[in-house]
C-alpha cells in the first residue's frame, strides 16, 4: 500500500505538526482532513532521496583499499583474515 504526505492548510496544527502520512490502497481518494484533528488537509508531493550510485562492484581488493578487514569463514564456523 502507497504511503502519502498530507499537509494541514494552516499549519502547524498542535495535534498533526507540520503534516502527516497516511497509508491507503492506491484506489483510495485523497483525504480532505485530518484523521486526528479534523482540520483541512492537502496532498503534498515527496521529497526526493539522493542515493550515491554504485558505479563499480564491490570487490575484496577494494574493500582493502578503503581500510576494511576482509574475513572468510572457515568450515569451522570461525572467521579468519583473507
Amino acid at each position: 500500500m502507497p504511503l502519502h504526505a498530507y499537509a494541514p492548510l494552516t499549519p502547524p496544527c498542535r495535534l498533526c505538526g507540520d503534516g502527516f502520512e497516511h497509508r491507503a490502497t492506491a484506489s483510495a481518494s485523497s483525504l480532505t482532513q485530518c484523521p486526528t484533528c479534523g482540520q483541512s488537509v492537502r496532498r503534498v508531493t515527496p521529497q526526493t532521496v539522493n542515493s550515491p550510485k554504485l558505479l563499480a562492484p564491490l570487490s575484496v581488493s577494494r574493500a582493502r583499499q578503503a581500510g576494511f578487514t576482509v574475513l572468510k569463514r572457515t568450515s569451522g564456523g570461525e572467521f579468519e583474515k583473507q
